[in-house]
């Protein structure tokens, strides 16, 4: 055999041990999917790869708890507890034994959240996490081509462009290290809104560019000194869908046409006028049950269920309001 025949054999093997790392993990199919659909992609690791994973598990109020086979290391993690509990998030860019409150005004906070390992992440005894015998939900994503982490220091200039994200991102969160809410802009909103409750912000996130996003001289994400971490998520067939719907009021209505099942599903209306919520479920949730970002228990007439196209929504203001626009973030 020649030398030649011989190296393209082992590249083909290479290709091929790649892609079955990425299968394996068994969170990675609907990413395999991309593949095929988008050829300009360029594929050449594992860590090209999207990965997500959800779950459940009841706190036991022990230090340093691991929540692990998760089948790969999360680049962001969130947590909510089944109770009146606020919603916390960490991702790959916070240090520390520190994690964000993802409502209202708290600065990243120990023993939360601790530390994401190798085969999923660590918990303290705070009881937004591990209270003893409270169900809590998590979802974790590991960053690829549809999904990327990253953190900025904030200058207090008029305008700040953030770059290197890698895409034009069609939904950006920010999470500020200080004392500020964590908020949300999507390709379409006519400003940023909070993942908890709220009306939304103008100056904050000002735009989703090219590369990476702008944002405004506001201190809830451009404060002088201050740290701050992002998420930005890009569509990818079969693995991560951004979209709007309108509400109309009607109970049991199915969103369709994201062209996969999902097993998460991020909500948030577009509505500056009337004060709304974050709301997400996990294919790991039963029943006609959703949670909130915000220190309240899980709720009904929500997102109800989620479908083999999309998923169902009930009446309640904060996902099917009349005539309200509703953007939505799905991964499959």
């Amino acid at each position: 055999m020649s030398r030649g025949t011989t190296n393209r054999l082992l590249a083909a093997t290479a290709a091929a041990l790649v892609l079955g790392i990425a299968v394996s993990v068994g969170q990675t199919l609907g990413a395999f999917g991309s593949v095929a659909a988008n050829s300009g992609n360029s594929f050449t690791t594992a860590a090209d790869f999207f990965r997500f994973a959800s779950g459940s598990y009841t706190g036991n109020a022990t230090d340093g708890r691991t929540i692990g086979g998760i089948g790969f290391q999360p680049d962001l993690v969130l947590v909510k507890g089944n109770n009146a509990s606020v919603g916390v998030g960490r991702t790959a860019t916070m240090s520390g034994d520190l994690s964000k409150p993802l409502s209202g005004s708290t600065a990243l906070s120990a023993n939360w959240i601790q530390s994401l390992t190798t085969d999923g992440f660590t918990v303290g005894t705070n009881a937004a996490v591990n209270g003893n015998g409270v169900a809590y939900q998590w979802a974790a994503f590991d960053a690829g081509k549809e999904m990327k982490v990253g953190s900025y220091t904030g200058n207090g200039a008029a305008a700040q462009a953030i770059t290197g994200v890698g895409f034009q991102p069609e939904s950006v969160l920010i999470l500020p290290a200080t004392a500020r809410t964590a908020v949300m802009r999507s390709t379409g909103m006519t400003t940023t809104f909070p993942l908890g409750s709220g009306t939304g912000t103008a100056n904050e996130i000002n735009s989703l560019d090219a590369n990476g996003f702008t944002v405004g001289n506001s201190a809830v994400t451009n404060q002088n000194g201050t740290a701050y971490h992002y998420i930005a998520f890009d569509s990818g067939t079969g693995v991560l869908k951004t979209a709007t719907y309108t509400g109309n009021g009607t109970d049991g209505r199915g969103i369709s046409g994201l062209g996969f099942q999902p097993r998460f599903v991020l909500l948030r209306a577009n509505d500056t006028g009337t004060s709304r919520r974050g709301i997400w479920r996990t294919a790991s949730l039963t029943g006609d049950a959703s949670m909130n970002f915000t220190g309240a228990a899980n709720a009904a007439n929500l997102i109800q269920s989620l479908q083999s196209d999309g998923f169902q929504v009930g009446t309640d203001g904060n996902v099917n309001a009349s005539a309200t626009t509703y953007h939505l973030l799905a991964v499959g």
